[in-house]
């Protein structure tokens, strides 16, 4: 399949590289890890987010700048990172092989060619596994968006996927060139007040339940105005959540522009938060996975969540 992936990378003439939408560094790191590749063959592509307002603190990262938000008018393959449904790459649909590159389980497989590995890491994972399988040389640009990616996927290897293979793909990434220490600081080091704020305004929503098991919090738009924070500063709130003591399960409901409820989860030891979601048509992984709802009601959803688990 790595073999597959890589000789239509290389027919293509013009690739559209795609992020999720309200992209993390797991989506962005890939994808621009590949344009990186892509320039140095001589290959024109493009790195596409349908989000606006991506996150700054990623802006240290090799071609970050040059992030579009419109698609270019002419291109005849599309290669999707991190995004378990084509819903979630922001696009419609079009005449343009794609090549779905993803890790987790509940992928919907919507690609012309689909590589999922759902029991690695991170997506750059199997970015790099492309790589190495065809004997593609890589530089320190390509490393230093791997790394990222693949640091910010594990929660700085602290999840429960990371294993001996995780540190030694990290090993080889810091012999390329990459600073770990440099990482951490752009990306851990460099919080605006307005996240300070948005994290302010999560705690007084926060509700312990079921003996303090469950932590419950909800960010709404005045949530957002109050703290002038935009949409992407939401991103790992909810880890805050299960981060306490006698918690098990973090749920934070979230208010989209549209009125839509995005719902993540995270959870410690004993439940699976991607059955969850499953249930509810969203998707995701073992301790962290959501999913989005026309259900307004947060106590209604609240029970409805409840009574899954």
């Amino acid at each position: 399949m790595y073999k597959r992936v890589w000789e239509s990378i290389k027919e293509a003439e013009s690739i559209v590289l795609v992020s999720h939408i309200n992209p993390d560094g797991d989506t962005l790191g890939s994808a621009l890890a590949m344009q990186a590749i892509l320039k140095k063959m001589g290959k024109k592509s493009v790195v596409f987010s349908a989000t606006k307002d991506l996150p700054l603190k990623f802006d240290f990262l090799p071609g970050f700048k040059k992030i579009k938000n419109t698609l270019p008018t002419r291109f005849d393959l599309i290669v999707s990172f991190d995004c378990a449904s084509f819903d979630r790459l922001g696009i419609e649909r079009v005449d343009a092989k794609i090549i779905n590159i993803d890790h987790h389980k509940s992928n919907t497989k919507y690609g012309d060619i689909n590589l999922i590995k759902d029991d690695f890491v991170s997506c750059s994972v199997v970015v790099y596994e492309i790589f190495e399988q065809n004997s593609v040389e890589i530089d320190k640009d390509v490393a230093l968006c791997i790394y990222t990616a693949l640091v910010e996927d594990s929660g700085f290897f602290s999840y429960e996927r990371v294993d001996a293979k995780t540190f030694k793909l990290a090993s080889k990434l810091c012999e390329k060139g990459v600073i770990p220490s440099f990482v951490s600081k752009m990306t851990k080091e460099r919080v605006p007040l307005c996240r300070l704020r948005l994290t302010q305004e999560l705690l007084s929503s926060m509700t312990l339940l079921k003996d303090a098991t469950v932590a419950r919090a909800f960010l709404t738009q005045e949530s957002f105005k109050k703290s002038a924070a935009p949409r992407n500063e939401s991103e790992n709130l909810v880890n805050i959540l299960r981060s306490l003591a006698t918690v098990e399960l973090g749920i934070l409901f979230l208010e989209e522009e549209d009125g839509r409820i995005k719902v993540s989860l995270r959870s410690k030891d004993s439940i699976d938060v991607s059955k969850i979601a499953l249930r509810f048509g969203g998707g995701g992984h073992k301790r962290a996975a959501g999913f989005e709802t026309e259900v307004k009601d947060i106590e209604k959803l609240t029970k409805m969540i409840l009574e899954v688990i």
